[in-house]
């Protein structure tokens, strides 16, 4: 069965974007312009992913999410311009299970929405918010990093940095890529944050007796394994 995502933005120019880049993986769209709008057409037409702005008038992005969460366990994607961490925060809290900001490249676009569609279709809702490689666990809803039992504790950029990363293991993601998903991609981000970024990930991951992870690629950028 062909995957339906559902798009709710007041910004026609976002919602086009979406949905041409969503068509050409073969992936249906249906389009809303506001809340209330958004909310029918879930109802009527039970998509398989969501993917909503937080301005898109009353009742806002959150609290539709919030009514989403009460009758379905749908992957919920936030797509905004809202960059502040406490807007991140109510985002994931009202039961989001990504958060992307505006702009993104239409490559970490695509990842990121075909990975939730992805683990909808292998796990039972209760896995949604996990990605997991060998016995690295980072929960997306409480933004936690395990190697097994043992919490590493990480930032906000940090969080960011290694979900792309565990997001495909395999893949190289170049630096312009990490700096998007870090939302730093408007402002100057020297490839000396970026490394420093990835060594302090690589030695928490180590003292808490977790593997050796992400690689530098020379020229290109980064790999989780």
């Amino acid at each position: 069965m062909k995957n339906v995502v559902l798009v709710i933005d007041n910004d026609s120019a976002c919602r086009t974007m979406v949905r041409y880049h969503l068509e050409n993986e073969g992936i249906r769209t249906i389009e809303a312009l506001d809340g209330i709008n958004g909310l029918q057409k879930f109802e009527d037409q039970s998509p398989n992913l969501v993917i909503l702005d937080i301005a898109i008038g009353q009742p806002n992005g959150f609290e539709v999410a919030r009514q989403i969460r009460k009758i379905s366990e749908v992957p919920i994607i936030f797509l905004t311009a809202r960059v502040d961490e406490i807007d991140e925060a109510m985002g994931f809290s009202s039961g989001a299970n990504d958060y992307i900001k505006k702009p993104v490249s239409k490559s970490i676009l695509i990842l990121r929405i075909l990975n939730q569609l992805a683990r909808k279709n292998r796990s039972d809702s209760a896995d949604l918010n996990i990605v997991k490689v060998g016995n690295l666990t980072l929960n997306l809803f409480n933004r936690e990093l395990k190697i097994d039992d043992t919490i590493i504790e990480i930032t906000r950029s940090e969080f960011e940095f290694i979900h792309l990363l565990m997001e495909d293991s395999s893949r190289v993601y170049t630096r312009e890529q990490v700096s998007i998903a870090l939302g730093t991609a408007d402002k100057f981000t020297s490839d000396h944050l970026l490394d420093t970024h990835a060594s302090r990930l690589r030695l928490k991951i180590l003292a808490a007796g977790g593997p050796r992870t992400i690689t530098a690629v020379r020229g290109v950028g980064y790999r989780f394994i």
